[in-house]
């Protein structure tokens, strides 16, 4: 499904669109508004199920590929979790589609029961004026190779957050601001999908501020896209706001490793229960 906008001002579509479907482990079907998505383990979290960022991030990249246009801003409200093992079945619907922009949804249930999992909206496309701009600069931390790299963080011995490569560029325990380097293959990380999943190491941050290992999940969960490059190393600043009846919020700015403000994200999530010490809980 083209949307026909061929302009030369059209936002171009991401050339890495490929590789991402293939890390994701996305497959077309038949129906080129229905997708699916393996539940395994380089897409899950460290409980061993489906990691949230992935999730939205999947439904991304299948209307990227259905309509041509680039992601420019994607909100989540996650409903259920889905165990590795299982499949998800992502459902798109094209709400409206003009001359430069396309707004769409995306509902990701168990393809097994119809269980709803996340709800999606995301906007697509864009035009090249040449305005574009930045007025955050990147913070002044070690580059990715004189960081340590964060231990495994996974109840079962592998997830996501582990397959991501995250660097500690510099946390301190009840401090606000937490910042990781993180990776995916070749320069997947700066990607619309891979900066997606990536933003929602948020709540990993969290911890770090809170100074306490916490159970708990994700609420909702939005990502908008503030510039492009590709860069092998992504630079996480996450911001802690507040935590207000056991739900925490707070906001993340993704830089390229030369600086570029690529994108930026808020998020909430419900704590279940606080699990002891900093470190003593996966993410």
């Amino acid at each position: 499904m083209t949307n026909g906008a061929s302009t030369s001002d059209a936002a171009p579509q991401d050339p890495h669109l490929g590789e991402i479907t293939d890390f994701l482990g996305l497959r077309p079907t038949d129906d080129e508004l229905r997708w699916l998505m393996p539940v395994t383990f380089d897409v899950a979290g460290a409980t061993g199920t489906l990691h949230g960022g992935c999730g939205l991030a999947a439904a991304v990249a299948a209307l990227e590929t259905v309509t041509g246009r680039p992601m420019a801003a994607a909100s989540a409200q996650y409903l259920a979790r889905l165990s590795e093992g299982g499949c998800a079945a992502i459902t798109l619907d094209i709400g409206a589609s003009g001359h430069r922009m396309t707004q769409a949804s995306a509902e990701i249930t168990d393809a097994a029961d119809g269980r709803v999992i996340l709800r999606a909206l995301v906007s697509l496309g864009g035009r090249q004026l040449g305005i574009d701009q930045t007025w955050v600069a990147a913070p002044e931390v070690p580059s990715p190779l004189e960081c340590e790299r964060r231990d495994s963080t996974s109840l079962v011995g592998h997830s996501f957050t582990d397959h991501a490569d995250v660097r500690l560029a510099g946390q301190q325990p009840g401090d606000r601001h937490v910042r990781y380097w993180s990776r995916l293959s070749g320069t997947l990380a700066s990607t619309g999908p891979g900066l997606t999943a990536l933003a929602d190491l948020l709540p990993s941050g969290m911890r770090v501020s809170l100074d306490a290992g916490f159970r708990g999940s994700s609420l909702d969960n939005t990502v908008r896209i503030a510039g492009e490059a590709d860069s092998e190393w992504v630079l996480l600043d996450i911001e802690s706001d507040a935590v207000h009846n056991a739900v925490g919020q707070g906001i993340v700015r993704i830089f390229a490793e030369s600086g570029e403000l690529l994108a930026t994200g808020n998020q909430s999530f419900a704590i279940t229960r606080i699990t002891g010490p900093l470190g003593s809980l996966a993410e």
